[in-house]
Order: C-alpha cells, then structure tokens, then sequence
C-alpha cells in the first residue's frame, strides 16, 4: 500500500535511469497512443506581461497517460523571460539561461507530476531537467529506429550541452555508431564534450572546427542547439542516405529542408488560438515568438506521425539513398509519462538510491471539491 510520494531529484535519475529502456518505453506507449490507450493534450502556454519590468512570466503545462502505463504525467514550466531580448548571432553559442530562468541567473523551474490512473493518487513529483533532455533523445532516437540506415556508423552532433549529451547514447543505442563527430560554436564545449562523450560511450568522438565539416559524410545528423533564428545544417553538406533529427524549428534552413525526401512528425499540428493566452500585452516595439509557429515551416496536417510508423500505418524509411527527417515538432506529457514510469519502475527494482519522499497524507484531503 503507497503511503509516501517520491521526489525524484535530477542526481537520482541520473542514476537510475538508461536510456535503452526510456527508448523501449516510448516505442510501447507510441503504439498504444496510436491504438487509442494513451493520450495527449498538446502544450498550453500562458504569459503575464509585467507593466513595472521589461519581463513577462511564462507558464507552461503539457499532460499524457495511458491505459497500459496506469498513470498520467503532467509537466509545468515556470519562468521569466526578458521582453527585450537579444537575438543570438549566427555562429555564436547563446545558453538558454540568457533567455529565460527562475529564482536566480542560472536556475530554472520545472517539475513533473505523475498520478496513478489506478487510485488517483500523486506518485511522484520529478524535477524536469534530466527527463526532459532523455525524452526527447529517446524520441529521436525512436525515429532513428526506423528511419536511419540500418548499419549507419557515423554520427554527427551540433551543439554540445545538455540535448547533446543525451542525443549521442541514444543514438547509439539504436545504431552500431563507430565514430561521432561534433561542431558547436564554442571550442571548449566541443572539445569538452568529445572527451567526455569518447570516455562514455567508448567510441572515437572528434571535434571539428564548422558545421559542414561534421555534417559531411554522417549517416545521422542530430541538431542540438539553442539556435532559435539561425539554421545550423546546409542543404550542401547533407549526403544521400542521411538521418536528420531536430530540437528547434529554425536549425534547417529551406535549403536543407529542401534535401529531406521524406519527414515524420512527432505530434498532431496543435491550434494555437486555443493554446496560447497572455494577460497584458508585449511592448509596442517587441515582437514575440509565435509559439510552435516555426513547425509549420517543416510539418503539416498530412506529414506522417511518429506513432503511425511504430505501429506499421505508415512506411519507415525506403532505400539507403533517401534523406529522411523527424522532426520533433513540440514534445507530449505522455512522453514524460512513458520515462517517468521507466524511472518509477527502477526505484522500485534498485530500493532507496537517494530518493526523496513525502507522506501521502500531505497531498489528500477529507474536504470535497
């Protein structure tokens, strides 16, 4: 019988979670979405511009659950962002901590909440930083599955934080990967990050000096940047046969959109009138971001869906020689369900590793609503 709630910081997923199962948890649940036991409700964002400060505060929420899974997973961003910000130059490694944050320069808020769809009872609340860069990897990943050339070998890797070093072991965890080569504006970070990466995964790992040149004769491309205005691939480096993954809308360009034969989505288009909500108004001479907007430059209604290809409605990739894209057009609370109960599942398996807890008691109530 459940009688506490785990808070499950980053450090103790770090620990328990590998990325092969997070990988196989989301082509299960993919297959159930598509079947109809599992479900999304796409991403709401809501904005309040503060009139004493050149800041508007950002909340975000996005939720998914499932029949088989036997929770819901719901998944909050708190933050601020500067009304005036400046737009990152091309070439020039901008951190999202420049942009956005909470509490202090360099901290963010976010949290996932996972509920049993069995009692109705709180699970787990999990910080969200760690889980969000393997759901999306293990997503990618997912695609690459099913899209990428059967013996690809190499790996190409722009950026180098945080989506990178997810991006890399899932990659080859589908994939019999030889070699990685990665580019990203700030030598230190790339040289940092093949050293790093080669001692993980046991593999060469280089550090190349521009974009092209990492690009160049790879059999996967993965984009991993925070590069929201600037395409950081070109249509001339991308070779026949390539696997492309993206984080961001902007990072291909037309000409590199223009070398992809076939794309798959990861998400239904969602409507943004009944999605975005702002109390206040941006100042006269800003112009802000339409959320999710940029997807359209890559997807449309009739772009196959990721979890048609998992359960065969759709075809995978065709012949070694087409250029193939997913496009990770927005993420899914059912998502954070699928690797949540992956992280849930080795707690249980491991015993105490770290993890905190609170009692159930804290969170139930006599009071009706």
């Amino acid at each position: 019988m459940q009688d506490s709630v785990y808070f499950i910081g980053n450090d103790v997923q770090q620990r328990v979670l590998r990325m092969p199962d997070a990988i196989a948890a989301l082509e299960r649940v993919y297959g159930e979405w598509d079947a109809g036991r599992a479900m999304i409700r796409p991403k709401t964002n809501m904005y309040v511009y503060n009139p004493d400060d050149d800041n508007r505060y950002g909340f975000s929420t996005m939720e998914g659950g499932g029949q088989d899974l036997g929770l819901v997973a719901i998944r909050i961003k708190s933050d601020v962002q500067p009304n005036h910000r400046q737009t990152a130059q091309a070439g020039v490694s901008t951190p999202t901590s420049a942009f956005k944050g909470a509490g202090g320069d360099g901290l963010f808020c976010g949290l996932v909440y996972l509920f049993s769809a069995r009692t109705g009872t709180p699970l787990a609340i999990l910080n969200d930083g760690h889980i969000q860069h393997v759901r999306v990897a293990a997503s990618a990943a997912l695609a690459a599955k099913y899209l990428a050339k059967e013996d690809a070998q190499e790996l190409c890797i722009l950026g180098s934080q945080w989506m990178a070093r997810s991006h890399a072991p899932a990659m080859c965890a589908v994939r019999p990967i030889k070699r990685i080569k990665v580019y990203s504006p700030n030598p230190a970070n790339r040289e940092a990050f093949a050293a790093d990466m080669s001692a993980q995964l046991g593999i060469e790992v280089i550090a190349l000096d521009s974009a092209d040149d990492a690009v160049s004769g790879t059999d996967i491309v993965c984009c991993c940047t925070n590069s929201f205005s600037h395409p950081v691939i070109s249509g001339e480096a991308i070779e026949d046969g390539t696997f492309i993954s993206n984080v961001l809308p902007m990072e291909l360009g037309d000409d590199a959109l223009a070398r992809v034969d076939y794309t798959v989505k990861n998400q239904p288009l969602r409507a943004l009138e009944h999605h975005v909500f702002s109390a206040g108004a941006p100042p006269a001479d800003v112009t802000v971001r339409s959320e999710g907007a940029g997807w359209l430059r890559t997807v449309d209604d009739g772009t196959p869906l990721l979890s048609e290809v998992v359960a065969g409605k759709q075809r995978g990739r065709a012949d070694r020689h087409e250029v193939t894209f997913f496009s990770n057009n927005e993420g899914t609370g059912l998502q954070f369900a699928a690797v949540g109960k992956v992280i849930l599942d080795s707690l249980e398996e491991r015993g105490d590793v770290g993890v905190k807890t609170m009692p159930l008691e804290w969170f139930l109530q006599d009071m009706p609503d």
